[in-house]
């Protein structure tokens, strides 16, 4: 860890988030209030409305070089990647903002907008994944996603 980013890391006010939504409990990586701020802010300054349901191409990676390139295992944000981490364009779908997922086979899931990545932009996101196996059986999805907050 760089000298730069340790002194980050002890000037963070650290928090633990816990969303409970639909009784299941999902424990995100802690996050600074200042981190959350700015990665919430639209480049572009418009605002994307609370529950628009849009149509988007899904894909999906995993932790580490061979999916995330020279950010190993780091989110945008300097979370870790992991399941229900969303990457999106920001343009698109702010960051730090929670989502609901509807896949075609039926299943859903909640996520949070919190990497971005070089090949996802406009109507596109890449869902994060505990293995780089995991992901290939993902494949290519067309899906739904509802900006809950």
């Amino acid at each position: 860890m760089k000298n730069t980013q340790k002194k980050w890391v002890i000037k963070t006010i650290w928090q633990t988030l816990i969303i409970s939504m639909l009784g299941v409990n999902i424990l995100l990586a802690p996050v600074s209030a200042a981190a959350l701020h700015k990665a919430s802010q639209v480049s572009d300054g418009q605002e994307v409305g609370r529950n628009q349901q849009m149509d988007i191409v899904a894909t999906a990676y995993a932790p580490g070089p061979h999916d995330n390139g020279k950010w190993g295992n780091l989110t945008h944000i300097g979370t870790q990647v992991r399941p229900g981490v969303i990457a999106v364009d920001p343009k698109v779908i702010p960051l730090g903002s929670k989502l609901y997922i509807e896949f075609p086979d039926g299943r859903s899931m909640y996520g949070v907008a919190e990497d971005t990545g070089g090949a996802i932009k406009g109507n596109r996101i890449d869902i994060a994944m505990w293995t780089v196996a995991e992901a290939y059986e993902f494949g290519i999805q067309k899906i739904k996603v509802r900006i809950i907050n």
